[in-house]
């Protein structure tokens, strides 16, 4: 799938989710977007990263409804990989990269454990391929833009 132009970004704070993630091991961060008027990329997983205090994260991101939990609000959550710290109420910067698929529904927790076990490796893979040239990639690192 084709890289999104830029790595949109997306600030906001993490708040507690379903603890779904965790379970099958996968915890995200859930984020509450600073910005209510922030335009959100369309619904779906991508590949990314995720800024914590000064330290970037490789991630996979859901936008979604999460249909296999039923569930009806849109939420953005955030797999950081190699993370296991405790950041809730903390400030966040999620970078989005790549759309690497639809949400989907699964029929069991299993199928979407199975899924997300894919999604990884897509998303690691994608992730070294862009990360490859720092060039183009630089700006990932940059301070946002603050407008006063």
């Amino acid at each position: 799938m084709k890289g999104m132009g830029y790595a949109f970004p997306v600030h906001g704070i993490v708040v507690k989710g379903n603890m779904i993630g965790h379970t099958l091991g996968y915890p995200t961060a859930n984020l509450r977007v600073a910005d209510p008027l922030k335009i959100i990329p369309a619904q779906g997983v991508y590949v990314g990263m995720v800024k914590v205090e000064d330290q970037w994260y490789q991630a996979m991101i859901n936008i979604g409804i999460r249909p296999t939990l039923d569930m009806d609000n849109v939420t953005i959550e955030a797999h950081l990989f190699d993370f296991d710290q405790d950041i809730y109420g903390k400030a966040i910067s999620i970078s989005f990269m790549e759309r690497i698929r639809d949400e989907m529904r699964f029929n069991s927790l299993g199928e979407l454990k199975l899924q997300l076990d894919k999604d990884k490796t897509r998303a690691q893979d994608v992730l070294a391929e862009c990360l490859e040239n720092t060039t183009a990639n630089a700006f990932i690192y940059r301070e946002p833009i603050r407008w006063s």
